[in-house]
């Protein structure tokens, strides 16, 4: 269903209380649907998920006040959203996934902020509800989305988008065989292909291009994953590099951009992937540059 990214906005703002507003960051589809909310067709994107991270890292008791001022305002868990008898073992706890009362178009997932240190691309924290234990999923990366938060006139903060592509761009090394859990439009989908889809749609929609990325980049990595900046700076590019060169995985890319935040914009494999091609020349090979002169992470003149 395409929704209106405002309008969902305002949804997660009139449900949660104020005093919880500062813990909370829009991430993800949302998130890029927002910030970019002019340029979209109709003003309207397809999104099922709006995704919430809530911090500081941490903040368990946070998550579980937010899912239980929900759940009491007439929210539902989304059939996948089920409680476990045992915190143990963690990895097979459920995400909170919540539908508003009066809808099913989209559903809240609480997101948590990963601890410092975190090496696990993703961490399960277990927290318990009334009736049994769930999981905040951690994600390594997203501790970047820490930095550069951008304020909303809604008094919800969102993620940077170019911090949420580096994210998507450090998670995907290479382009591997994982597919999505459901489809998309009826199509089995690359987990690779639609985050890095994604990281091209959000440089496509940049109005003043991306080389104003790689400050914002190298903010994020010396202060949120400083102990392994410089190699992560290195390899940053190497799964966009692989996507770029697999025609099969760009047009999976493709699909997904087009069905999504580049929606009626017209843009074909080959124009997206002169955009692949330029975020290559203009940030990811400065940003390999940056990590091979830096021998030292916490030596960094940005």
């Amino acid at each position: 269903m395409n929704m209106n990214p405002t309008i969902l906005f305002n949804m997660v703002k009139a449900s949660l209380p104020e005093t919880l507003h500062r813990n909370v960051l829009i991430v993800g589809s949302l998130a890029a649907a927002y910030y970019h909310r002019e340029r979209l067709t109709d003003q309207v994107v397809a999104t099922k998920d709006a995704d919430v991270i809530v911090h500081p890292a941490g903040a368990v008791q946070e998550c579980v006040d937010i899912a239980k001022i929900l759940l009491a305002a007439g929210w539902r868990r989304t059939p996948q959203c089920y409680p476990r008898d045992n915190r143990d073992p963690a990895d097979q706890l459920r995400a909170i996934r919540l539908h508003p009362r009066d809808t099913e178009a989209f559903f809240i997932e609480l997101l948590g902020l990963p601890q410092p240190g975190q090496q696990d691309a993703r961490t399960w924290v277990p927290c318990q509800l009334d009736d049994g234990w769930y999981g905040i999923p951690c994600f390594r990366f997203m501790a970047l989305l820490e930095s550069d938060r951008r304020e909303t006139e809604l008094g919800i903060q969102h993620a940077s988008p170019p911090l949420m592509a580096l994210a998507n761009l450090l998670s995907h090394p290479e382009i591997g065989t994982a597919r999505m859990d459901g489809d998309i439009e009826g199509r089995s989908i690359l987990r690779s292909a639609k985050d890095l889809g994604r990281v091209l749609a959000l440089a496509r929609l940049e109005p003043h291009g991306t080389e104003d990325w790689l400050p914002i980049w190298i903010g994020g990595l010396t202060q949120h994953l400083a102990a392994d900046a410089r190699a992560l700076g290195a390899t940053a590019g190497s799964g966009l590099r692989q996507l770029l060169a697999d025609g099969a995985a760009l047009e999976e890319a493709h699909f997904t951009t087009s069905v999504g935040l580049l929606r009626g914009h017209g843009v074909t494999i080959d124009q997206l992937k002169i955009v692949g091609d330029r975020l290559v020349l203009d940030i990811i090979e400065p940003l390999a540059q940056w990590s091979a002169e830096n021998g030292r992470n916490d030596a960094v003149a940005l």
